[in-house]
């Protein structure tokens, strides 16, 4: 059990990191749109909020955080290096990986760097499906109704769950009454007001994203104890769908992150989109989707009222660090992978040792692995990281 939850959480958050933050950036600017005039206040206002829009398109993503240059070869265990390597010779030592990474280390590492492209198709929030596309095969994420779907055609493998109903729509309701307490109007004035002391908000030129006219919004923080320059929002015009969004790390020229539909379309996909039948020769896994129940049991304890209240006080004071927040994983709290993990050599390239541990760094975010156990991470200095170690 504690396997299969692991292995699925790559297939639950894929669509919803690519979907929801569906967004892209290939903006031009261009004089012959004029938009009406909006504040940052109504553009936050007229974000989509419709769970049954339809829509499909391409989306190309970019980034460039800083890693180092490593093939990452999630097939290929380190003892298979180590074994390749001693019977290579010389000279074509540089051809093998330095080391390797496997499973959901490979898969986070794989969508943190270069370039990626996927075909996205949207019904509703029932009928969702990213099409992942590789350089010779394709990844399928795929929702249709209560059937979860992840298909790697170049491993020839498919997990599948089944989504409760009754969690489903205990769900619905509690977002429901959520929305209805909050209109959109209260909901981005409550941001603006609640980012007003550490944020600028500031709009942007009317431009094009994927050929249609988009409002932006950008938002760059107060205060220099952060990693990020700003982040840009590129919101439709008609549709309020959100189509770009533009991360700029602090001293780096080119875009951190940018991910951009580069076409769009707002018919509604055909069916077949969503209907999936696992290809002959395929192995299908059958993996339960994580309760609450079986998460306590994967965490080793069901929370406690304490346990909830001190998440609360924790998160009130993550908010009230703004953008230079730093959190703090407990010992006891890193799962036993990341321990294991130390030994392989694609840890040690990635990382570097600094005075008590060592540190995972990219532009965008700081991830400092004490030798203590615990883990600190934010969107600041290694410098930072350290000193919330020391407290």
């Amino acid at each position: 059990m504690k396997r299969n939850l692991i292995r699925w959480i790559p297939a639950v958050l894929a669509p919803v990191v690519v979907a929801t933050t569906a967004l892209g950036f290939s903006v031009s600017a261009n004089a012959a749109i004029d938009l009406a005039d909006k504040s940052a206040s109504q553009i936050l206002q007229m974000i989509n909020t419709n769970p049954d829009i339809a829509f499909s398109g391409k989306v190309v993503k970019k980034a460039q955080l800083g890693l180092p240059p490593m093939n990452i070869l999630p097939d290929i265990s380190q003892s298979m290096i180590d074994e390749a390597a001693k019977k290579m010779p010389k000279e074509m030592m540089d051809f093998l990986p330095q080391a390797s990474a496997q499973g959901e280390l490979a898969l986070a590492l794989e969508f943190a760097a270069g370039t990626h492209q996927a075909n996205i198709y949207v019904d509703g929030s029932e009928k969702v499906r990213v099409q992942v596309l590789d350089l010779l095969s394709e990844r399928n994420f795929i929702r249709s109704g209560t059937d979860l779907w992840f298909y790697d055609a170049g491993k020839q493998s498919v997990q599948h769950s089944v989504i409760s109903a009754a969690d489903q729509e205990a769900a619905q309701n509690d977002a429901l009454a959520l929305f209805n307490a909050t209109s959109p109007a209260a909901v981005a004035d409550y941001f603006l007001a609640q980012a007003g002391s550490d944020t600028v908000f500031s709009v942007g030129k009317d431009a094009k994203v994927a050929g249609r006219g988009v409002y932006q919004l950008t938002m760059s923080p107060r205060s220099a104890g952060t990693l990020v320059q700003s982040v840009t929002f590129s919101v439709d015009a008609a549709t309020g769908l959100p189509l770009a969004v533009l991360v700029k790390a602090v001293g780096q020229s080119a875009p951190a992150f940018d991910i951009a539909f580069e076409s769009i379309s707002f018919e509604k996909p055909a069916a077949s989109n969503f209907t999936f039948v696992a290809p002959a020769g395929t192995t299908v896994i059958e993996v339960p989707v994580p309760t609450k129940e079986s998460l306590s049991a994967y965490s080793g304890k069901a929370p406690t009222a304490a346990d909830e209240a001190k998440a609360k006080a924790e998160l009130e004071k993550l908010q009230a660090q703004g953008w230079s927040a730093v959190v703090e994983v407990p010992a006891d709290m890193v799962p036993a992978e990341l321990e294991a993990l130390k030994t392989n050599r694609f840890y040690l390239e990635l990382t570097k040792a600094v005075a008590g541990g060592r540190v995972f760094t990219t532009s965008l975010m700081n991830i400092f692995i004490a030798d203590d156990g615990r883990v600190f991470a934010g969107s600041v200095t290694i410098e930072k990281l350290l000193e919330a170690a020391a407290q």
